[in-house]
């Protein structure tokens, strides 16, 4: 039988320590690739308030299409009211005013960002338009049509950081220019 082979011990440098462990360098490398994950994971996590005012100004122009089918349906007024906080949609039921809040798309939202401006410009007629820079102003207010053809009209939301603009044509749909 072989014996087996005898194993032989790590010999030591001439200061007596085995070396083990990582140089300099892979560390450096090692905390310059984990700094670079994590400003990538924060980018991407921080919301960008143009993001979120575009995804508001989207919101209300889908929520006014459905809010103009609702209309046409049920006969019924409805009127959007907006302030710098958020928006509701208003019916008019036996000469009463009443919020929507039955209906879950329909019901009482804030903007998703502080807004600092909001202007309505009806393309009706010669009417100036609504705009609100202050937080005690009257909400600015638009009916919507139950005709299926409508005026041309537009509203501009505003915060700190950016300016979006929602044109509604003829139909009722809205278009958002930056």
């Amino acid at each position: 039988m072989h014996a087996p082979p005898s194993l032989k011990p790590l010999r030591a440098p001439r200061g007596g320590f085995a070396l083990t462990g990582f140089t300099l360098i892979e560390m450096l490398v090692v905390l310059v690739l984990a700094g670079l994950l994590i400003s990538l994971v924060s980018i991407s996590v921080t919301p960008d308030p143009r993001q979120k005012l575009l995804r508001d100004a989207q919101r209300v122009g889908q929520l006014m299409t459905l809010a103009a089918d609702e209309a046409r349906i049920r006969q019924l007024p409805i009127v959007w009211e907006a302030d710098l906080r958020g928006y509701r949609f208003v019916a008019e039921v036996s000469g009463e005013r009443q919020l929507l809040t039955g209906d879950d798309m329909l019901r009482e939202r804030a903007w998703e960002t502080p807004l600092t401006r909001l202007a309505v410009q009806d393309g009706a007629g010669p009417q100036p338009a609504q705009i609100l820079l202050g937080p005690g102003a009257p909400p600015v207010k638009m009916a919507i049509a139950r005709e299926w053809i409508q005026p041309r009209w537009s509203l501009e939301l505003a915060n700190e950081e950016a300016t979006v603009r929602l044109d509604f044509d003829e139909t009722g749909r809205a278009t958002v220019v930056q």
